[in-house]
Formats: C-alpha cells, structure tokens, sequence
C-alpha cells in the first residue's frame, strides 16, 4: 500500500513538472516591433496559461507588465544610430518566446541647402524631410523663417547693401543638426537707398521762447526759428540713413570726407555737388529723388504723425539717439548706430548736418500747406546739428545756413523722394 502511493505521488509531480516544461501555452500578438525615433509605446497581447514575466536590458526600453499584455515604452533617440533590444517572455525561468526591439535613428534630409537670391529679396519654399519632429534657429534679421507641413518657408527681405551677405539655419531634431546657407547678392549703389514712408499730415513747425504757455516754447529756441507756424505736409518718402561714403564713392568715384569709412555718412560735400549726386542717381534708377524740403526735414525729425514730442529726433536725451560734440569723440560714427526716431529714422540729430533743398528765408506765421523756402536766395539751409555742435545746435527745429558751393567736414545730406 505505502509503494502505491508513493507511485502515484511521483507519477503526479512529474506530469506537472511536465506541463510546465513541455506543455506550456504561451502565444505573443507581435514577435517584432519598430519605433520612430521619438518618444512612444506599443502594446503586445500574451496570451498564457502559466505565470510569465518579462527581461530586458536597455536603459532607454521601459516594458510594463500587465495581466495579458505589455506596454513597450522608448525614449527619444535623439541620434542617428539605429538601436536594438531583445524582450524575453520567461516561465519559471525559461524562455518561452522573444519580441525584438527596433528604433530608428532620426534623419533630416533637406532638399536645397545652398539658397542664393538676389538683392531683391524673395519668399522660398525649402522641402525638409524628417522621421522625427524638428525645430530650427534663425539669427538673420534680414531672412524671416516659418516652420510649414514638411518644408521651411523662407522669406528674404531686400539687400539694401552692396555687399553680399551669407546666412544660415540650424535644423535639429535631438543630437541631429543640419544647416541651410543663403547667400543674397549685393545690390546696385542706385538700389541701396532704403527710404521710410511719411504719411501727410501737420504739425507746428519752428521754436519760440518768450511765452512759455505759448506753442513750441522752448527756452534755447533761436530767434531765426520763430515764428511758429502751422505747416501741412503732403505724403513722401525720407532716407532711414545719411548718404553713405561707399554710395558717393560707387556714384562719383571720389571720396571727399575728411573721416574715412565705408559706412560713414559722406561730408564735405556742396550743396551743389550734391545736385550732381541726385541727378546721376535718377539717371540710373528711374526715380525722381532730391533733397526733403526744410519742412519735411523737419517733420520726419520730430516723427511725423507719430510724432512723441521729443525736443531730439528719438529721444528727449540726446546721447541716446544722436553723435554730438559731448560724445562724439571728434568723428563720424557710422549711420544707424543710435536709436532711431518714431518712423524708424536714424541720425537726424546729429552725425552730420544736412543739407535741404531750401533757400534760407525767414518764417512768415500764416499756415503753409508742402512749402518749399525762399523762391531765391544766397545760402541753403542745413538741419540736425553734427559731431562738431553741442547739444542746443541738435534740437529738431534747429536752422543752419551756407552757401551752396560751400562744404564742410560735418555738412552731409540724406534723400527725399515723392510719393
């Protein structure tokens, strides 16, 4: 009796150590999986009649086991290495069956790297293709740049330079980074002009100082500025800089500044030498440029209908918008380089004075609708004060005259063109 239960207890452990070895029922929905390269998760479907679980080795692999599945989870791979990991699906230790785990690495192709555009400037499509989402880094103040569906739309604003000027992209995903180039060409020195629009309007125009309660009173106001009078503008347009030393050399093939630069404005220059400037530049361009009238200078100085009151062009301290005697340490600077005034307008208090088309007359007080000066005269009028003047000499309604056929090393000239 003892050896017939001991034969049947035996026969009983081995038929289960038999089904847990030999007879197990184990099926798994997927023996394969593949990722993209970004952060996401898949579920296999187990199917058993056993206790099973799950080993793996990958740090960037995550697998939870739940009651008749698993969830596969990955990390980003921010590389363009392809990775692989093995899951394998154990009962009691053994391996029952294996899921291989495949992740792409990222990828960028892009299908024109090399952008050249002319100085007209222009809107370009780039097709960019990629297995993972992408970002890119634009510094170019002259290239603006919006993320679309598979591409990077480019929009390159006009050279006003005649230099050209070279850019780049930086398109990323992770640890991948690829670059676009744009190179847009140099322009023409009678395209270079970049002019700021002026929309019509009034203003008064000039300075007084006996009423203090009175219009435009202001106490370091010269008697040449008065009387104060109400002026209508007609719309035009004013040049953002001063005329530069490299657009008079491209024009004249000379340089007369005393103050050498490229990109300083051009000085000691006549009135009437600027004349011959104007009437070369219309030639090649086709346009109708000239120098603004006295009051046109002097409504684009104080902003125009943006005017914000300043007694300077762009701020009521003059240090932050303007090179004068106190700051200038004896020279030019180059254009553009203080702030500019309400319309974007840079150095009208400043840098050099400028000469205007004007002749010199006294104001009259009636209201004067797009005056235009004296019919006739003896001197030109000149405005903005310069790194040679002090502060009070820099004022918006400050007057300035000289003969047309003299120059100086602090007498320039900005353009006007009528709209």
């Amino acid at each position: 009796m003892k050896k017939l239960v001991f034969f049947m207890i035996a026969l009983a452990v081995f038929a289960s150590c038999s089904k847990d070895d030999d007879d197990i029922n184990l099926s798994v929905s997927q023996s394969e999986l593949t990722f993209t390269p970004e952060e996401s998760e898949q579920v296999v479907n187990i199917t058993s009649d056993a206790n099973w679980s799950c080993e793996y080795s990958a740090e960037w692999l995550l697998v939870r086991q739940q009651q008749n599945r698993i969830r596969v989870i990955v990390d980003a791979n921010t590389s363009t290495t392809q990775r692989f990991d093995v899951i394998k699906i154990t009962v009691n230790g053994s391996v029952q069956s294996e899921i291989k785990v495949t992740q792409n690495g990222t990828e960028i192709s892009i299908e024109n790297s090399s952008v050249t555009t002319d100085s007209k400037g222009e809107t370009i499509s780039i097709p960019i293709q990629s297995n993972a989402q992408w970002t890119f880094e634009n510094e170019n103040e002259w290239c603006d740049a919006q993320k679309g569906d598979g591409k990077l739309e480019l929009v390159v604003t006009r050279n006003y330079s005649m230099v050209e000027r070279v850019g780049t992209i930086k398109i990323s995903s992770g640890e991948v980074s690829q670059s676009i180039t744009i190179t847009q060409s140099g322009c023409q020195w009678f395209e270079s002009f970049e002019m700021i629009d002026v929309e019509a309007g009034s203003f008064y125009m000039g300075a007084q100082k006996t009423t203090s309660s009175g219009q435009n009173y202001d106490a370091s106001a010269y008697q040449i500025e008065s009387p104060v009078h109400e002026v209508s503008i007609h719309s035009y347009s004013i040049g953002k800089f001063e005329v530069t030393q490299a657009q008079w050399m491209a024009a004249m093939g000379r340089n007369p500044s005393t103050n050498q630069g490229a990109n300083l404005p051009v000085e000691n220059v006549t009135w009437e030498e600027v004349q011959e400037f104007i009437s070369l530049l219309n030639e090649e361009s086709g346009l109708n440029y000239r120098l603004p009238s006295e009051a046109e200078w002097e409504f684009a100085a104080k902003g125009g209908n943006m005017s914000d009151g300043y007694k300077y062009s762009g701020n009521s301290v003059l240090g932050a918008c303007g090179w004068y005697y106190s700051n200038s340490e004896a020279s030019t600077h180059e254009v553009g380089s203080k702030e500019a005034n309400a319309l974007g307008i840079y150095d009208m208090s400043g840098n050099v004075r400028e000469w205007c088309n004007d002749w010199f007359g006294y104001y009259d007080s009636s209201s004067a609708e797009n005056p235009q000066g004296a019919s006739d005269g003896s001197m030109k009028v000149n405005r903005g004060g310069s790194w040679t003047t002090p502060a009070v000499n820099c004022r918006n309604t400050y007057r300035h005259t000289d003969y047309p056929y003299e120059s100086a090393q602090d007498l320039g000239f900005r353009l006007a063109l009528t709209k």
